[in-house]
């Protein structure tokens, strides 16, 4: 027996299903076998191909793969294919040489042939097939478990990533509200001062020089400024408490009719000073179910708006509908209106609202903001309709009380 068949028994024992196979049939194999070699990329057969062989690798490097699913790699003194020597069913993947690569071939018609003479080595071969199915259950149960702990994994890093974005936008939101709020209290709370300083030091340096109707045009414009600038405070303070949890939300039965008469006995002096007047549109007996304080400063703020765009002369209206289970209130004005391309900033912290060109009736947007916030910590919406030269109409809801 020459050195090249003595290596290949040698091989060839190291096949499981040929542990029982004594010397003589594993010499019948190895001169039996054909030498292939196979060019790199080369196939050596396709999934769906009869191929009734088993093969050993002398040299080189093959994948098992289907399409471009690679199952495994296989290397020097490895073999693939044994079942095909008792099974003559189509390969149920490819084999492709990696690099230059030699293998030794061992058919089915050579496999049965030897065994023909001992015909019991068949229980031998069954029982190692049989064991060899149950290593591979075996191997595929843990690398499913593998694979459930690995998907486990990913899907809580996917998670944590989720969690990590949704912060980032949570903390630029909370550093766009940071820029905005101290945007408000250096431009918008610190302009009004200001104008009232400088007014009140020109009457007090010259108020003997002037008539009284001068000094009367003064002491409106300080009146003016000293209430815009104590409303953005009021609003201020209570967005911050609204922001640090501090602020407890008292829900209860009440009648929005009386709040609105509050609201517009607050802004009668102003509106008959601009010669606007209001158009109450409420039945008395409709009810809702909020937070008195918090409804009655969206209202002031809503009432304060329109009060600061419309013309001199002009009507606001205030009309409370029942829309269902709902309560719809509307302040309506006779102003300029509002832009399209303004309109969705309107409730945003992040946008400086500059609604006309008049600096004496700009605003700082805020009370909008916090108009937005009460009425959603109170169940509503808060939305607004307006077409240029036509005026603007601000609504929003409230749960209606049984």
């Amino acid at each position: 027996m020459n050195k090249l068949n003595n290596n290949i028994i040698s091989l060839l024992r190291e096949v499981e299903i040929f542990s029982g196979f004594d010397e003589s049939i594993l010499e019948e194999f190895a001169k039996n076998m054909n030498e292939i070699h196979l060019k790199k990329d080369e196939t050596l057969f396709k999934k769906g191909d009869k191929e009734c062989a088993m093969y050993v690798i002398l040299d080189g490097s093959v994948q098992v793969h289907d399409q471009d699913y690679l199952f495994t790699t296989l290397n020097n003194k490895q073999f693939f294919g044994e079942y095909s020597l008792i099974d003559s069913s189509v390969r149920s993947a490819s084999v492709t040489a990696v690099r230059e690569t030699k293998l030794l071939e061992l058919t089915q018609f050579t496999f049965e042939k030897a065994t023909q003479k001992q015909p019991e080595l068949w229980k031998s071969v069954l029982v190692a097939l049989i064991k060899r199915l149950r290593d591979y259950n075996i191997l595929e149960e843990k690398l499913t478990k593998r694979t459930l702990e690995i998907q486990k994994k990913k899907f809580i890093i996917e998670k944590e990533m989720e969690n990590i974005s949704s912060q980032k936008k949570e903390l630029e939101a909370i550093n766009l509200t940071k820029d905005k709020f101290f945007t408000i209290i250096a431009h918008d709370l610190k302009n009004p001062f200001s104008t009232v300083i400088s007014i009140s030091d020109i009457l007090l340096q010259r108020y003997e020089k002037y008539d009284k109707e001068k000094t009367i045009e003064y002491i409106e414009q300080i009146n003016r400024y000293s209430r815009n600038a104590y409303n953005l405070l009021e609003n201020l303070l209570q967005w911050a408490r609204s922001q640090t949890g501090s602020m407890k939300i008292n829900f209860k039965r009440a009648g929005i009719a009386p709040i609105i008469n509050e609201v517009v006995e607050l802004y009668s002096v102003s509106a008959q000073q601009k010669e606007i007047t209001f158009e109450k549109v409420v039945d008395d007996e409709l009810h809702g179910y909020f937070d008195v304080d918090m409804i009655t400063t969206v209202i002031r703020n809503l009432v304060s708006n329109s009060m600061r765009y419309s013309p001199p002369k002009g009507k606001i209206t205030i009309e409370v509908l029942e829309t269902g289970d709902m309560l719809t209130i509307k302040v309506s004005d006779q102003g300029k209106g509002i832009e399209p391309e303004n309109i969705e900033s309107l409730f945003r912290i992040d946008v400086r609202q500059n609604l006309e060109e008049d600096d004496n009736i700009q605003g700082s947007g805020f009370g909008l903001i916090i108009c937005k916030e009460f009425v959603s910590k109170n169940g509503g919406d808060i939305w607004v309709d307006s077409k240029n030269s036509k005026g603007t109409t601000f609504c929003f809801t409230l749960p209606k009380a049984l």
